[in-house]
């Protein structure tokens, strides 16, 4: 590794760990965060006093003028979060974990959630910035994916593992 490649990452390092001061949260409450910046998805964690969940969002963005575009991620991080609404339902597929399988699950289409704090990171790749700032909402809604991976998390931290049905009980036709 190139030395200044060693030092981009360190700053990089630096950066996530100062979070957790910059928004008065134990470094474990980011985690979630983190992972969603790291590897993609949505996370969650729980401790004996404190649960969080991170939820991902993505726009993408695209001039046809200039053949430009980016995908905008905007990841939500819940510390204490609780359903207080869903609407729908929608069967889908998930895979979750070291699951053999994909399981076949019912996900609301809409939740109201409601959280002691909300952080809102957006990611924009084009311009090469993570933005952070703290939410002063204590609710916010997530329709589609947002919402599914939501309601998923949230049974992470009430039932620990993902149940639905098996995906061999799908047929071919």
């Amino acid at each position: 590794m190139e030395p200044a490649d060693l030092l981009r990452d360190l700053t990089f390092l630096k950066a996530e760990k100062d979070l957790a001061a910059r928004f008065s949260l134990s470094p474990e409450a980011l985690l979630p965060i983190i992972f969603s910046i790291r590897y993609g998805g949505d996370w969650s964690y729980a401790s004996e006093n404190l649960s969080t969940i991170s939820v991902m969002k993505k726009t993408s963005v695209y001039d046809e003028e200039t053949k430009l575009g980016s995908s905008l991620e905007e990841i939500y991080l819940l510390v204490n979060p609780a359903i207080q609404e869903s609407e729908g339902t929608v069967h889908r597929l998930e895979k979750c974990g070291n699951q053999p399988a994909r399981l076949l699950v019912e996900r609301p289409f809409r939740v109201r959630a409601r959280a002691d704090r909300i952080l809102k990171m957006t990611i924009d790749p084009l311009a090469g910035e993570i933005r952070i700032k703290g939410l002063s909402k204590k609710e916010i809604s997530f329709e589609g994916s947002p919402a599914y991976g939501f309601a998923h998390e949230i049974e992470h931290l009430e039932k620990k593992e993902i149940t639905g049905k098996d995906l061999s009980e799908l047929r071919f036709v």
